[in-house]
């Protein structure tokens, strides 16, 4: 309601300069994951995901989907920056600047091509700097829309729904190394392939989305197959580290209730899920939030709790939809929350069905961390390394494994029969390496202490043997096999390179 002292009410209408921020925040892989939920928004079941290259330099981002696609009208409020449909409960979209902010994040062009059932199909292309003086738009051919549902077909095997395309990139890899150019590339897919897999694992694990990934040539991607993402669920331990848990903890304030499950992980496990893009389980311990089974948070205690190597086996899923809005506020990159001081202060009082509050929680997982440490068997000496061995790797070994001095293990090459690949000679203490395949695996004119990974695998599968004060009948089956397949196996190598 206006005071006595309004004399006029003016409309400050938005400055297109602001689309120059847009995106800042995104990175590669958070600004796909944007694009994904707007496909999961349209119905979509099926989405390629393809990295274009040139000269192996990524030029071209494509996300394309078989959901229900756009009419004229829909496309353009999709371009129409802040444009907020009506979503429903089940959208992931919320703040309607996802597209357009993941897009200029990276990238310069972005075009759109969409079909719908019983529309014409539409495309449409803003370029940011044209956009970041008047928000204007192009609206591309039908011909060539048409072309764009051929090409789609192809890719999801639908011609209904949208295809995103990113174009003259920015924050690509420019030098003029390619082995760098490959380098940058084959991360940047591993950490995509990483973050969409945890993102969605659950909608990808109930069969209900399907997402691929191809990289390839510009010029040949119509003949490339892209590769499915896989799930990568963080709570995918076969038993929990202590008995007690899952737990729920009910967190209550001003009339609203949220749930925590609390989880710990069993210690001494490092496999996919609690290492996630391959780093270290410790940095993902904290909060799971979850809207509509798509992971919104990946870890982290949000200022709630301090992050400590102790810790690093509590995880906790919060998954109401009631609680954003309320007790946390998504930010429009989706890339984590803030918990409002509403949240802290009903975690103060929080507590399980049996009296647990969340600090007694965290409690429980340090002890469950230490107790797990404590419980480390201490690992069998070994024969010591000796001639043959790189100094890297003999140090290696003598730093993981403790040594039996009273003996060393000689790992030489020498001229055995063809198709043998190695020779025990228990009395000597040397384990042969037949040196007709010495080229396959030192090719630049072998030294003493050459092929360091081929001697380190012969070493760890070999060792026992010669630990013993004789050959025992296991010991000669195990010898006898081990002939035989690495024969076969280094026959079969010169054969692929042929050699």
């Amino acid at each position: 309601m206006s005071g006595p002292d309004v004399v006029e009410t003016i409309k400050l209408e938005p400055d297109a300069g602001l689309v120059k921020s847009l995106g800042a925040h995104h990175t590669l892989e958070s600004a796909i994951a944007d694009l994904v939920d707007n496909c999961l928004d349209a119905g979509a079941t099926k989405i390629a995901v393809r990295l274009l290259t040139e000269s192996d330099r990524l030029i071209q981002v494509e996300v394309i989907d078989n959901g229900g696609g756009m009419d004229a009208a829909a496309a353009d409020k999709a371009m129409t920056l802040g444009h907020q449909r009506e979503y429903s409960d089940n959208d992931l979209g919320h703040f309607g600047i996802g597209m357009k902010a993941s897009s200029f994040g990276h990238a310069d062009v972005l075009t759109v091509w969409s079909s719908k059932n019983g529309a014409a199909p539409v495309g449409r292309r803003i370029r940011r700097a044209d956009f970041s003086k008047d928000f204007s738009c192009e609206v591309l051919s039908e011909d060539a829309a048409g072309d764009a549902e051929v090409y789609r077909r192809r890719v999801t095997g639908a011609g209904r729904g949208t295809s995103v395309v990113w174009s003259a990139l920015r924050g690509t890899y420019r030098g003029a190394n390619p082995e760098e150019a490959r380098t940058w590339m084959a991360t940047a897919e591993r950490s995509l392939r990483s973050h969409l897999g945890v993102t969605f694992h659950r909608l990808i694990a109930k069969d209900v989305l399907e997402i691929e990934i191809l990289v390839d040539e510009m010029d040949y991607a119509d003949e490339g197959i892209g590769t499915p993402v896989k799930p990568i669920d963080p709570f995918g331990y076969a038993r929990s580290g202590h008995p007690d848990y899952p737990k729920a903890i009910v967190a209550e304030s001003g009339g609203q209730r949220i749930t925590l499950h609390c989880h710990i992980w069993p210690p001494k496990v490092d496999i996919p899920g609690f290492r996630i893009n391959g780093k270290p389980g410790d940095r993902f311990q904290g909060f799971y939030i979850y809207r509509n089974d798509r992971l919104l948070q990946v870890g982290g205690w949000s200022e709630v709790a301090n992050s400590s190597a102790h810790r690093q086996l509590a995880r906790v899923v919060l998954d109401e939809e009631t609680a954003i809005g309320s007790f946390l506020t998504m930010n429009p990159e989706k890339a984590g929350l803030r918990f409002e001081p509403i949240f802290r202060d009903a975690l103060a009082h929080a507590a399980a069905k049996d009296g647990t509050a969340f600090d007694a929680y965290l409690k429980d997982a340090e002890a469950c961390y230490v107790e797990g440490n404590r419980r480390v068997s201490q690992r069998r000496p070994v024969i010591s390394p000796e001639k043959g061995f790189a100094p890297k790797l003999r140090k290696s070994i003598e730093t993981e494994l403790p040594l039996l001095r009273s003996d060393s293990l000689n790992l030489q090459w020498t001229r055995l029969p063809e198709g043998e690949f190695i020779d025990v000679d228990f009395g000597n203490s040397t384990l042969w390496i037949n040196s007709r395949y010495r080229h396959l695996f030192a090719p630049e004119r072998g030294s003493l202490n050459d092929a360091p990974v081929v001697k380190a695998l012969l070493f760890l599968l070999t060792h026992t043997v010669f630990e013993g004060a004789h050959l025992g009948p296991k010991d000669k089956d195990n010898i006898a096999l081990w002939r035989a397949i690495l024969g076969a196996a280094v026959e079969a190598e010169e054969g692929m390179r042929g050699e």
